[in-house]
Parts: C-alpha cells; sequence; structure tokens
C-alpha cells in the first residue's frame, strides 16, 4: 500500500496502524503526489491512501492524474483529509477518489475499511 502524506504525525499514526494492525502489508510512504506518482507506476500498490493538502500538486489533481495514467488507473486512490465539511468530501468523490476518509482517524475504522475492500478476513491482531 501507499500513503501520500507531508504531514509527519500523520504519517507516524498511518505507520503505527500498519505495523500493530496491518503487518501482513508493506507501506510505502510519499511526501508528495509527485513521489507518490512515481512509486505507484514502479510498485503497483493494491491501495493508495492520499491527502488533498499537498505540497506542489494537490490531491484532487494526484487522484485525477492517477485515474488517467494507464500504469495506475486500477489502483484504488482513497482521500484522507481533515476537510470534513459535506462539499470537500463530494469535491474528493467527484475528483475520483473511491473512498473519502476523515481526519483524525480511527485505528479500528480504518483496518476494517481496508479489509472490508479488499475482501480479507476480518481480525484483530
Amino acid at each position: 500500500m501507499l500513503y501520500i502524506e507531508d504531514d509527519r504525525s500523520s504519517m507516524l499514526l498511518i505507520r503505527h496502524i500498519f505495523r500493530k494492525k496491518l503487518p501482513e502489508f508493506t507501506l510505502l510512504e510519499a511526501g508528495s503526489v509527485e513521489e507518490g506518482m512515481r512509486l505507484a507506476r514502479i510498485h503497483r500498490p493494491i491501495l493508495i491512501l492520499m491527502d488533498i493538502q499537498l505540497p506542489g500538486m494537490d490531491g484532487y489533481e494526484g487522484v485525477t492524474r492517477l485515474n488517467a495514467d494507464p500504469q495506475t488507473s486500477l489502483i484504488p486512490v482513497w482521500a484522507v483529509s481533515a476537510s470534513a465539511l459535506d462539499d470537500d468530501v463530494q469535491r474528493g468523490l467527484s475528483a475520483g477518489f473511491q473512498q473519502y476518509l476523515k481526519k483524525p482517524l480511527g485505528m479500528g475504522t480504518l483496518v476494517r475499511l481496508i479489509r472490508e475492500s479488499l475482501k480479507l478476513e476480518s481480525r484483530e491482531k
């Protein structure tokens, strides 16, 4: 999986969740959309989590480009954002995000959504 995020505390939280609750997955990390797009093309992750407010290209443009690229268009991309107004969520879904998760993320919620989406057994470790 790939997490595109420039905020260190958010990155540390996701890293912790993956280490404790989703250890079967490798978590790739990128601090910008451009870096994330490069990693997505090389590694073809099964899921991309992406913040909206990123340096340079924002998440809206990022998801549009990932969905338009034949090398990454089949990878689900989920928004992870502190922007939680209904208009923000609608804009994100309209831009092409398959899910829109609101920060702060609950560990149990994120793990459940990932397991359900990937049709994995819903078990807690």
